[in-house]
């Protein structure tokens, strides 16, 4: 139960934060395409690709698959001209784009669904386990008690047994005396 509730929250907190943070990283994303066109130092070039990458994972974490590619193929000629090195780098992150694109097709209503299938399925096998379990540990609790049961059943005879035996033995060791007593 904590789990779905925690999954909840998580999904309401990450809504709420992408509401107000896509203005923002819009604002980002500009900024940073303006400082690659305009750079002519490689090195703070490679700086600011390695922003724009981080812009890009930045949009795929917040579900703009398609919005990180169309940032890619405009900042991508602007690489390709000034530092062909680095494209390649670009490329690369394109390709993981495209499996990104791939695995995040699956409807969002079908991923909650599955999502809570799979805590309840999880909760049900873990009652069920709970209940077989306590099962178990019933029945071995019988078993001894049984097992206790016998247990005493078999020393009360064993002493009873003795009792009357030695009562016998009491009783023959009486008469031996009066026997003897009457002997004399």
């Amino acid at each position: 139960m904590k789990k779905l509730i925690l999954s909840v929250a998580v999904i309401a907190a990450v809504a709420m934060i992408s509401c107000t943070s896509s203005e923002k990283t819009a604002e980002q994303g500009s900024a940073i395409t303006s400082k690659i066109e305009n750079c002519t130092n490689p090195d703070s070039l490679k700086a600011y690709v390695q922003e724009a990458k981080d812009y890009v994972k930045t949009l795929v974490n917040e579900g703009k698959v398609e919005q990180a590619k169309e940032y890619l193929a405009k900042i991508e000629p602007v690489v390709k001209e000034k530092a062909p090195a680095l494209a390649g780098t670009l490329a690369t992150v394109e390709t993981a784009l495209d499996k990104v694109a791939d695995t995040a097709k699956v409807d969002p209503t079908e991923a909650v669904d599955s999502a809570k299938n799979a805590v309840t399925d999880s909760i049900s096998s873990k009652a069920e386990a709970i209940k077989d379990a306590a099962a178990d540990k019933i029945q071995e609790g019988k078993d001894a008690v049984a097992e206790k049961a016998g247990e005493v059943v078999e020393g009360t005879k064993k002493v009873a047994s003795d009792v009357a035996e030695k009562a016998s033995d009491a009783a023959q060791q009486a008469a031996d005396k009066i026997k003897d007593l009457g002997k004399k």
